[in-house]
């Protein structure tokens, strides 16, 4: 399999791409054209004012021979013989990534997200409809290395088992002992449960798992997972695709517990595949075109985000029977001029994360931004709609923290580094008169490499700023 080693958002011609897909100029339209369908490529001549802003870290004009593409997406995508791996826009250097360390810490970070969010299998931003054999494999993986095969017990009676005493047959086919008229047995029936290992499903769950590995083995060589190899069957073994689903159909009416339910569901979704004509079944993938939503839940959780954590538990009193941290910030009261009637609105701006600890409350905003910020310029920046929020969220706080004696520590945005410490990369303030202890909004970047390794290990970190030496201690 051919490997392309490209990055999210850098913008790529068509003749560049076809030297990477080795396609002529209509097959490669035609695939650029399903990509984009499934949010994964944008024609940046199509793209409109509002959505260069936001895809492009560059400003450039629009003219006749602008030809150029590029991937919103971050993970790996697989059409037909090349593997495409796509690394995030903050990585600097795509090509320095020594044995996939950072795609491979990636892609668990990816899949916890996606787990989180019950993806099972897909990209929360792409069409459930499109099958996806990367996706649909790779979660059979990791679910037979949890749970292993799927199996169906078979409920047995034994004697002398350890499970619980069938009485009926004890009594009627058992000798009794008295001892003060109290009878003992000392033989007793058991109920059991006996592993069919030559169940139906338990031997399609073996088939596909190893027909799937042996076709992405290069692809599972990348991410050093070693093949599954269980079964010789093949699918023909099994009966007509069609009694093969109506089978799966029957056993998920029947089955409540939910790791077997995702098990059946993605042995059905690559069952269907023969059944399935799509001008997309040649796309695989694994990953996200929202990899901002990732950063934003690494933070939170790497930073034990404290929103919607009770005032009671922090040790913390609220204002008119507040409940929640989140809760501090007041919502829009809407008044009728002609009665005076006034009514609260259900929703309020909420910041992305508020944090707790001896050092006071902090505020940050997690940005997926590559801001630079140096002796020549300011550019990829927060706009002053981020700002101002941030600034109303230190106002909303103020009387809070003032009545719970502590104070606010940090307001800032996070951003992420490839590099492998945190940087305190400058600040931003807004001058505005009546208001000059505002105060300035820190602008920090978080490496990477140790925000994935806390966040997959459920380990927390928190943020200090040392002003004098312009660093961050994490």
């Amino acid at each position: 399999m051919d490997i392309k080693l490209l990055k999210e958002l850098k913008r790529y011609s068509f003749d560049e791409l076809k030297n990477i897909f080795e396609k002529d100029d209509e097959e490669l339209r035609d695939l650029l054209k399903n990509l984009s369908l499934m949010n994964i490529v944008k024609y940046l001549k199509s793209c409109s004012k509002f959505e260069l802003d936001e895809l492009l870290d560059e400003d450039f004009k629009l003219n006749d021979k602008f030809d150029d593409y590029v991937f919103k997406y971050v993970g790996i995508i697989v059409v037909g013989n090349i593997c495409l791996v796509i690394y995030p826009k903050y990585i600097e250097d795509e090509k320095s990534d020594k044995n996939y360390e950072i795609l491979k810490q990636l892609i668990s970070v990816i899949r916890k997200y996606q787990s989180k969010q019950q993806n099972i299998g897909f990209d929360e931003e792409l069409e459930l409809e499109n099958f996806n054999l990367l996706s649909i494999v790779l979660e059979l993986i990791y679910s037979y290395y949890e749970h292993g095969l799927y199996i169906n017990e078979n409920d047995i009676i034994e004697q002398n088992g350890e499970g619980e005493i069938c009485w009926e047959k004890t009594i009627n086919e058992t000798t009794a002992y008295f001892s003060n008229n109290t009878p003992f047995y000392l033989d007793t029936f058991t109920f059991n449960q006996k592993s069919n290992k030559e169940d139906f499903f338990t031997l399609l769950h073996a088939f596909v798992l190893s027909e799937g590995c042996k076709k992405l083995k290069d692809i599972l060589n990348i991410l050093n997972i070693s093949p599954i190899n269980l079964s010789l069957a093949k699918l023909d073994n099994f009966g007509s695709i069609e009694f093969i689903i109506n089978r799966l159909n029957q056993e998920l009416s029947t089955q409540f517990i939910t790791y077997r339910q995702n098990i059946l569901k993605l042995l059905k979704r690559y069952i269907e595949q023969d059944s399935i004509k799509k001008t997309s079944s040649d796309i695989s993938f694994v990953g996200t075109s929202s990899f901002n939503l990732v950063w934003e839940d690494v933070c939170s959780k790497v930073l034990d985000n404290s929103l919607e954590k009770r005032l009671e538990e922090l040790g913390l009193c609220g204002n008119d029977g507040n409940e929640f941290l989140k809760d501090i910030i007041p919502k829009p009261k809407w008044r009728d001029v002609k009665t005076s009637n006034i009514y609260e609105a259900t929703k309020t701006l909420i910041p992305d994360i508020v944090t707790i600890n001896k050092d006071g409350l902090s505020i940050y905003d997690a940005k997926y931004y590559a801001t630079i910020l140096d002796e020549n310029e300011a550019k990829n920046t927060p706009g002053i709609g981020d700002i101002t929020k941030q600034y109303f969220y230190k106002m909303a706080y103020e009387d809070f923290v003032r009545k719970n004696n502590i104070s606010i520590k940090h307001n800032a945005f996070l951003m992420p580094t490839c590099k492998s410490s945190a940087n305190l990369l400058g600040d931003v303030s807004l001058n505005l008169p009546g208001f000059e202890n505002l105060n300035i909004i820190d602008v920090i970047l978080l490496p990477t490499c140790k925000m994935y390794e806390y966040y997959l290990a459920n380990k927390t970190a928190c943020i200090k700023i040392d002003r004098d030496e312009k660093a961050i201690i994490l």
